[in-house]
């Protein structure tokens, strides 16, 4: 089954935030494109995103990537884990992201959060970090601020339309 656009867009703008990662995309004509700062890479990240970005929207050609691995950080679902960091992706601006994750209280449970409005994806990376919360509550912590992120962009999206 072929990924969407909208899943590359998430890919490509951790793959530009998330430091030493390289992302291998399988295509279904059976070939791999290396997308990171590697001598063996296919691309860079900043170059994938402009590709991604530039994507056409009429959808006439939908992308051939068949599978998406990510050496460096290991995939929890939407969420990656590299050491005590947990990345992910918010649909939403920089200011709605930072509100949806006020109401969670990351700081008060031990974490440290930054995000980052991504201008050409139109998209925010979100970087989770804790030096005092165990790996399974890093992950848990994570995967509820992306949960009320992609929350806060389904209402939104449901009021603008």
């Amino acid at each position: 089954m072929t990924v969407p656009v909208s899943t590359l867009v998430h890919v490509s703008a951790l793959a530009a935030a998330v430091p030493q990662i390289t992302v291998s995309l399988d295509t279904d004509g059976g070939s791999t494109v290396v997308v990171g700062d590697v001598p063996h890479a296919s691309m860079c990240p900043h170059s994938f995103r402009h590709v991604v970005a530039t994507w056409p929207a009429d959808g006439g050609h939908e992308p051939c990537v068949d599978a998406i691995r990510f050496d460096g950080a290991d995939s929890r679902g939407a969420v990656l884990a590299q050491g005590q960091s947990r990345w992910f992706v918010s649909e939403l601006a920089a200011q709605p992201t930072v509100a949806a994750l006020r109401a969670i209280k990351p700081r008060s449970r031990g974490a440290v959060v930054q995000v980052r409005f991504d201008a050409v994806l139109a998209v925010s990376v979100v970087r989770l970090e804790s030096d005092t919360l165990a790996a399974e509550a890093l992950d848990d912590l994570a995967t509820e601020a992306y949960a009320a992120c992609a929350t806060e962009h389904l209402l939104w999206a449901a009021t603008a339309a």
